[in-house]
């Protein structure tokens, strides 16, 4: 079975793909973000991680994600259909993915399919978007020094699915949005003033 747009869940083998997919991402991205490669520790010479410390703190920005995303689609609340979820990938950094349906306009019900509202239109589903980009732009920079296991020169990265399905017959418009920092960089301007512009200027954001 594959992914059911109209339902409230993912297929595991999706989920599964989604992970791959990010890890992937996150791999190819380290080398255009970083001066230097980010390397996974050599054998014998692994820098120690304390993994209970590190999911509590990832755990923490998944619901600062997840806060975000819901109030930016709060008159759309099944628009959420996997919420952020978060990986750390030693020499890499963290990782947090989520996949959102931009527009929920038919659910399946027991009583047959329900319309949502009004159909959407090209142009609000972009300013939805690109609300979203802004305000995650927004908790990398307010929250990323949450993230205190990070190495200075590892990556702090969002990646947003967005599957856009009108309805039943008509085909997906999948799109992906990938932020990614460095940890030295959202720790440098985390506290200084009029930091927007050159915080983005330092991040690597790929739309696509």
């Amino acid at each position: 079975m594959g992914t059911t747009i109209s339902g409230a869940k993912v297929n595991k083998m999706d989920c599964r793909v989604r992970v791959f997919a990010t890890i992937f991402i996150l791999g190819s991205l380290s080398g255009s973000v970083a001066a230097e490669t980010p390397r996974p520790p050599q054998q014998g010479s692994e820098i120690k991680v304390d993994y209970a410390a590190t999911r509590r703190e990832i755990r923490y920005f998944e619901g600062i994600l997840n806060d975000v995303i819901s109030m930016t689609f709060r008159s759309s609340p099944f628009a959420l259909v996997q919420k952020p979820k978060g990986v750390y990938l030693p020499g890499y950094g963290v990782t947090l993915s989520f996949l959102i349906n931009i527009h929920r306009a038919v659910l399946n019900t027991p009583f047959g399919e329900v319309r949502q509202g009004a159909d959407i239109t090209p142009e609000l589903k972009k300013r939805r978007m690109e609300d979203l980009k802004e305000k995650l732009i927004k908790v990398l920079l307010d929250n990323g020094d949450s993230l205190r296991q990070l190495r200075k020169d590892e990556l702090v990265t969002i990646v947003a699915f967005f599957e856009d399905r009108n309805f039943p017959d008509e085909p997906n418009e999948n799109k992906t949005l990938v932020l990614s920092v460095q940890k030295k960089d959202v720790d440098e301007l985390a506290h200084k003033d009029d930091r927007w512009k050159e915080f983005k200027q330092r991040m690597r954001i790929v739309e696509y």
